[in-house]
């Protein structure tokens, strides 16, 4: 690691132009004080575009969870005469152990060297920033990544800020179109409100485990425990119910789901998350682990109130503002319509990605019978918006890929 960081060092006056872009697929953070970062940030945006966040904090301040959650790559200031600076390597750990860091360190020597390495460092960069060495050494430690870290199935979350909204009937629908836009995707929902779910009930799942025995595995943990807790609802899609006792949403471990939720991104091509009305930190972290949050809204004042709190808590940790898009349920056209779609859009700032119309005969009629929807009257005004709001994704994951 020393001889590589000395070669950087000595190719840190190399012409920029040489170098190209970050993959899309690796996203990085750098994390150090703003006497550091600020001089910096034009240079490493050229280079990185949106694939890096920059945040000023003092060496010894935590860092945000949401900014671990969604970098694959840290690039972490750290003081080795403070404490609480050597202790975000552990903190970093803790939220991802598979978390790729690299330290920035002032007067580094071979002994510092050394203890980095045995906390879990994957390489160092020198500190103040040299902005080619910062770019060679992301680009290295991403190229190396093996596919189980980097092959991560995109994930969603719809929101809702109020009950009632129907939440659970839209993702039931989009999940099965989603399975069936192709033979070959699978996708799984997760129903994380573990105290009033209903997602098993909508899509007739089976008898078969819950979360909660994923949860209390543990470090045993593995896709067969998972498997045997996954209720399949056809070939191509898979539910994760909750358990049919109540449980309070704090005692859900946030280290033990985010490592679930990762376990089902390495196994199925889409994973979907129907969140509960209530934050607890698992359920936000888990939100924050998702490309996008869908937020369901309604055409009435108090659900907008209601929603406008929900992206307050959003941006308290950091989550990105275009990354919360908005489902307006049960739209309707009239006349003297008193909040349209573009008054919603401009209440929240944030885009309406779907309408799903208001439904006034046959949606319940089909619950109570274990159908969808979309499978009973595929040609409905219904079906079609959740048919656009599968192809919203697909496409959106797509450019993931690209």
């Amino acid at each position: 690691m020393l001889a590589r960081m000395n070669d950087r060092m000595n190719d840190a006056s190399s012409n920029a132009e040489n170098l190209s872009r970050v993959s899309s697929g690796i996203s990085a953070a750098v994390v150090a004080n703003e006497k550091d970062t600020t001089p910096l940030k034009s240079d490493l945006l050229t280079y990185f575009g949106q694939s890096l966040r920059i945040e000023s904090l003092a060496s010894d301040a935590p860092i945000p969870e949401s900014l671990m959650l969604q970098s694959d790559i840290l690039v972490i200031e750290i003081d080795p005469t403070q404490p609480m600076s050597l202790d975000r390597i552990e903190q970093a750990r803790a939220v991802d152990q598979n978390k790729l860091l690299i330290a920035a360190v002032a007067d580094l020597d071979l002994p510092m060297m050394r203890a980095l390495i045995r906390r879990g460092v994957n390489d160092v960069v020198s500190l103040p920033f040299k902005t080619e060495e910062v770019y060679s050494a992301v680009v290295d430690l991403g190229a190396s990544r093996t596919p189980s870290q980097s092959s991560l199935a995109p994930m969603w979350s719809i929101a809702h800020s109020s009950g009632g909204t129907g939440a659970s009937t839209i993702i039931s629908n989009l999940a099965t179109c989603l399975a069936d836009a192709d033979d070959d995707i699978r996708c799984c929902v997760v129903d994380l409100d573990v105290q009033f779910g209903e997602l098993a009930t909508l899509m007739d799942a089976g008898p078969s485990g819950n979360i909660l025995d994923c949860l209390e595995a543990g470090d045993r943990l593995d896709f067969d425990i998972i498997s045997n807790s996954l209720a399949e609802i056809n070939p191509n899609l898979f539910l994760l119910s909750p358990p049919r006792e109540v449980v309070p949403a704090d005692e859900i471990n946030t280290d033990q789901l985010l490592a679930l939720l990762t376990m089902l991104r390495q196994h199925f091509d889409f994973v979907l998350l129907d969140l509960p009305t209530g934050w607890s930190e698992a359920t936000l972290s888990a939100a924050c682990s998702c490309e996008e949050v869908l937020l369901i809204v309604e055409q009435n004042v108090r659900n907008l109130d209601r929603a406008k709190k929900t992206v307050d808590v959003l941006e308290s940790v950091d989550f990105p503002r275009h990354s919360v898009k908005l489902i307006v349920n049960r739209a309707e056209k009239r006349m003297f319509q008193t909040i349209r779609t573009e008054d919603i859009e401009n209440a929240i700032d944030r885009e309406v990605v779907a309408k799903i119309p208001l439904v006034k005969s046959g949606l319940r009629e089909a619950q109570e019978r274990g159908i969808l929807l979309t499978d009973e009257d595929p040609r409905s005004a219904f079906s079609k918006s959740i048919f656009g709001l599968a192809e919203y994704l697909l496409s959106s994951s797509e450019e993931e890929d690209q």
